[in-house]
């Protein structure tokens, strides 16, 4: 097949719409809503505007974050937002962050002038796609946009490699059972939000300003109804972990004349991972989306596909199936602009795949761990409107999204042929950049995903890796699980 962007920069330039400053708000009625800041590394100057926090416009988002307040009086943190992880935690070790500098330009938190801090003698070993922090647990005030949780159990890094922030984790428990009470199961059982839900809106790279919604969605930030996707069950997904998988059913490109190139149907288990820079495919898939570029530039090193950046100025988008439900991602919104480079915004993975920032970007998602299910649709801005999630079943309101349809693509071209493994036919040859990507999901923990019960005390440090300590404090804790359990749940 002819690679479908080779003549790209022949064709007329899509007209960008222009940035939007968003309002921040917090409100009662069971709702929480938080901005959520594209951060690239090095970091960008924060200016702190009444509840929300302004970024400077960049294509290189490259994380998103919350900015919250941790102790008593409240000291300010930037968190990656990560639906890959269950686990909270703050203060990373700079020295050791795979971007020195971008970790140091944020606040630590310091435990000494906290008032509500309650430490404990629980730590552990908490293990990502990129890097690990080792943390002490101890119960802590946490705010989050309007609400206040109090007794809230978060990890203090004592150590970590390769991630310049903490962590907000929103993910259900890895391995199927709680460790301890995370951040959504205490909003509900304070009475915060009505059920353990929330809506994603992480916005396109020309606005980076988005929103995270506890207990509510916003009919004004979405196109059409929202789709309901049944999580996959533990023993459905890949590699046997509890994630927000669903399945995807095809991939496709709309070229920028309108016409549109789709897969055959597919059975693809994709999880949502927000704390993904990158989204992570079957390598066919991959291969497929690279070859319709047709200067496509392979990095063997790093797996990266480098385009011509004047792509991202054209109309088109990177295409995703589920069901009836279709989310088109725009190409500036997949291919991520950095250090003046432009690279495609996916890598290969055949044991878990991804969909990353470069997916969410585009839609507009709804996560409800207590139904199991995921509700997405096509992300837009016309305005806000706020409607609570209940609880129960059908606890997400069917509300339908206020904004306008998007262009309808004018016909097929050839399909997209995910199934054939092609070699690369150019190779990258420049100095790659140095960036700062988000942690990817969560892998194992030293404690609680290999016996299923809270955090337990690490065993001796050492030369052994993070896997290895696992299995000693696997096979040596039982002894307090019943004691630290009690600890966890109590408050």
């Amino acid at each position: 097949m002819l690679p479908l962007f080779l003549a790209a920069s022949l064709l007329a330039p899509a007209v960008a719409a222009a940035s939007e400053s968003r309002p921040i708000i917090a409100r009662g009625d069971g709702i929480i809503r938080a901005p959520v800041d594209a951060i690239a590394g090095p970091a960008p100057k924060l200016e702190v505007r009444q509840n929300g926090v302004e970024v400077a416009n960049q294509k290189a988002g490259t994380r998103y974050a919350v900015t919250l307040e941790v102790g008593t009086p409240g000291q300010k943190q930037t968190l990656i937002l990560d639906t890959g992880s269950p686990d909270t935690w703050v203060n990373p070790a700079c020295a050791t962050a795979n971007v020195p500098d971008d970790c140091r330009s944020f606040p630590h938190f310091e435990p000494s002038k906290s008032s509500s801090l309650n430490a404990t003698n629980v730590n552990d070993v908490l293990v990502y796609g990129i890097g690990n922090a080792t943390v002490r647990y101890v119960r802590e005030t946490v705010k989050i946009g309007s609400a206040t949780i109090k007794n809230q159990i978060i990890g203090i890094a004592t150590e970590s490699h390769k991630i310049p922030l903490g962590i907000l984790g929103m993910s259900p428990p890895v391995n199927g059972r709680p460790d301890y009470p995370y951040v959504l199961d205490t909003m509900v059982s304070q009475g915060l939000i009505k059920s353990r839900a929330f809506s994603l809106d992480l916005r396109g790279v020309d606005n980076p300003n988005g929103a995270l919604i506890f207990g509510g969605i916003d009919t004004g930030k979405y196109i059409g109804d929202l789709h309901k996707l049944s999580m996959l069950s533990q023993r459905q997904s890949p590699g046997g972990a509890d994630r927000y998988y669903v399945t995807m059913t095809g991939v496709g490109v709309t070229l920028p004349d309108g016409t549109m190139a789709q897969s055959e149907p597919l059975t693809v288990p994709v999880f949502l991972d927000s704390g993904a820079t990158f989204s992570h495919l079957p390598t066919p898939i991959y291969q497929a989306f690279a070859n319709s570029f047709g200067n496509a530039q392979f990095d063997p090193d790093s797996g990266y596909y480098y385009v011509d950046c004047d792509v991202t100025e054209l109309a088109g988008s990177i295409d995703f199936y589920f069901g009836n439900k279709t989310i088109r991602v725009p190409l500036n919104d997949f291919i991520w602009e950095v250090q003046g480079f432009c690279i495609l915004g996916v890598l290969p993975n055949d044991d878990e795949p991804t969909l990353g920032d470069t997916f969410l970007r585009a839609a507009y998602v709804v996560f409800d761990q207590d139904n199991r299910e995921i509700h997405i649709a096509q992300a837009a801005n016309c305005g806000t409107n706020l409607v609570a999630i209940g609880s129960g079943t059908a606890a997400v309101p069917s509300s339908t999204g206020k904004c306008t349809e998007l262009p309808t693509p004018t016909g097929k071209g050839e399909g997209l042929d995910v199934t054939a493994t092609r070699a690369p036919s150019n190779t990258f040859t420049g100095a790659a950049p140095t960036v700062a990507l988000g942690p990817g999901p969560a892998v194992s923990k030293a404690g609680g995903e290999t016996t299923g019960a809270t955090p337990q005390p690490t065993a001796g440090t050492g030369s052994k890796n993070a896997a290895g300590r696992g299995r000693e404090v696997g096979a040596g804790a039982a002894a307090v699980v019943g004691l630290v359990n009690a600890l966890a749940w109590a408050l």
